[in-house]
C-alpha cells in the first residue's frame, strides 16, 4: 500500500488499516472524485507546512494554543469580518500541519458558492447525521446534516452540510492528510457546539471509526498516523526513520484493538526493512503474525525479508502460504517466481505467467510486468 485510495463513488474513509489495499483498475491514473470549490478554507496555508512558517503568517492575529495528544492544536478566534467562523489547526509532534477544521457556528449559506454546490451534487453522501438542537439555526429541534467526502492522492476534505429549504448550509469543513483524517473527522461533538448527535452516530461511521481525544488509544493512533504519513510520503518525502520512531511509540502506547496492534508491527517491519535492518524487520513481521496469523500481505512481506537474508527455500514457503490464502495476489506470485528461478525454472515460468495475467491493466505493476516478460523469455531460452 502502497498508500493508494480506492474511489467508489465517494472517497472511503482511509480508515487507518485500509492503506494496504489498492484499486486494480485499468485506468492509467487514479480517478478522484470532483473536488472543485470556490470556498477557500486554507488560504495561503497548505497541508504539510511547518508550524513556524504558519505562525509567521499569523503575525498580529489572535489565536489560542493547547495540547493535541503529542502534538498541538491552534485555534484562530473568529475575526470581525467572519464573526461566526472558527478555525482549528492541528500539528503533529514534528510541528507539521496535518489537518484543519473550520466551524461555522450559525451555518454558512452555500448560495454564493456555486462551484462548491455543483461539486456536492456530484458526490454521493457518505451518510446522514441527525442533529438535535433547540437553540441554533432557527430553533428547529430535529435537523438532518449530510456528510460529503472528496480529496486527492494524499488528502481528504469533508463537508458537513445542513439540509435547508432555501440553500444548504455548511456547518463544518475539514481538510486532513489521509492518515490523520479519522482523528479529525468533522462531526465530532467538539466541532458541533449546541448540537447533540443522534444515538448511534457518535463513535462510528460507514467506513471507519471516529477517533476522539477521549479514546484510550488516541496517542497510539496518532503515532500510527504519523508513521503512515512518513512511510508513504504524504508530504512528498518518504522518511522511514521517522516512521520507525512513530510506530515504535504507537506500540508502546498500546492499542485496544489487536488488529491495529498487529498492523502496527507490520508497518514497523516494513520501515525497518527499508532501512536495511532485516533481522529487526523480520522480528516485527513475525510478531504481527503471532497476533494475526493468516494475513497474506504480512506473510508475503515476511517472505521478502527472508529472501533478502538469503533463505530462498523458506521464503518460497512463505510466498506459497500467502498465495493459498489469496490466490489472486499478484505480488506474491512475482516473489515466488523470483525465489524459484534458480532451483525450479519451469515452476518459476508458470508463476511469472500467472503474475502477468493478474497484473494486466494495473498501472503500478507495469514496470515489473515489463521486467517479468524479459525474464520469461530468458528462462525459455528465446
Amino acid at each position: 500500500m502502497s498508500a493508494v485510495k480506492c474511489w467508489v463513488g465517494w472517497l472511503s474513509i482511509f480508515a487507518i488499516l485500509s492503506l494496504l489495499l489498492s484499486c486494480a483498475t485499468p485506468a492509467s491514473q487514479p480517478e478522484f472524485p470532483p473536488s472543485e470549490s470556490d470556498l477557500e478554507l486554507l488560504g495561503t496555508t497548505r497541508l504539510c507546512d511547518a508550524k513556524p512558517l504558519i505562525l509567521a503568517s499569523w503575525e498580529g492575529t489572535s489565536f489560542t494554543r493547547k495540547p493535541w495528544g503529542s502534538g498541538e492544536q491552534l485555534q484562530r478566534i473568529a475575526q470581525s469580518l467572519q464573526p461566526d467562523h472558527d478555525r482549528f489547526y492541528f500539528f503533529n509532534e514534528d510541528d507539521v500541519f496535518v489537518g484543519g477544521v473550520f466551524r461555522y457556528l450559525d451555518g454558512l449559506s452555500l448560495q454564493p458558492y456555486s462551484v462548491l454546490r455543483g461539486t456536492l451534487t456530484q458526490l454521493n453522501p457518505t451518510f446522514e447525521v441527525y442533529l438535535n438542537s433547540t437553540s441554533l439555526l432557527g430553533g428547529r429541534s430535529l435537523q438532518t446534516a449530510v456528510l460529503y467526502r472528496t480529496g486527492d492522492k494524499t488528502s481528504t476534505t469533508q463537508y458537513l452540510v445542513l439540509e435547508s429549504d432555501d440553500a444548504p448550509k455548511l456547518l463544518v469543513a475539514s481538510v486532513a492528510i489521509d492518515p490523520y483524517e479519522p482523528l479529525l473527522t468533522s462531526y465530532q461533538k467538539a466541532f458541533l457546539p449546541g448540537f447533540e448527535l443522534s444515538q448511534g452516530v457518535e463513535g462510528r461511521t460507514q467506513g471507519g471509526d471516529i477517533v476522539s481525544e477521549k479514546a484510550k488509544d488516541f496517542l497510539a493512533l496518532q503515532q500510527f498516523a504519523r508513521g503512515e504519513a512518513a512511510l508513504f510520503a504524504s508530504c512528498g518525502v518518504r522518511d522511514a526513520r521517522t516512521a520507525i520512531k512513530a510506530y515504535t511509540k504507537a506500540i508502546s502506547h498500546g492499542f485496544e484493538d489487536s488488529v491495529r496492534l498487529s498492523e502496527t508491527h507490520h508497518r514497523l517491519g516494513l520501515a525497518l526493512q527499508e532501512e536495511g535492518l532485516l533481522q529487526e524487520s523480520r522480528a516485527q513481521l513475525e510478531q504481527a503474525l503471532t497476533i494475526r496469523p493468516n494475513v497474506p500481505e504480512v506473510i508475503n512481506h515476511l517472505g521478502a525479508v527472508v529472501a533478502q537474508q538469503g533463505h530462498r527455500i523458506q521464503a518460497s514457503e512463505l510466498f506459497e502460504r500467502a498465495i493459498i490464502l489469496k490466490p489472486n495476489y499478484a505480488r506474491a506470485r512475482f516473489n515466488l517466481a523470483e525465489a524459484l528461478e534458480v532451483v525450479n525454472p519451469s515452476r518459476a515460468i508458470e508463476e511469472y505467467e500467472t503474475y502477468l495475467a493478474l497484473a494486466e491493466g494495473i498501472p503500478e505493476e507495469e514496470g515489473r510486468a515489463t521486467l517479468v516478460r524479459k525474464r520469461v523469455k530468458k528462462l525459455k531460452g528465446e
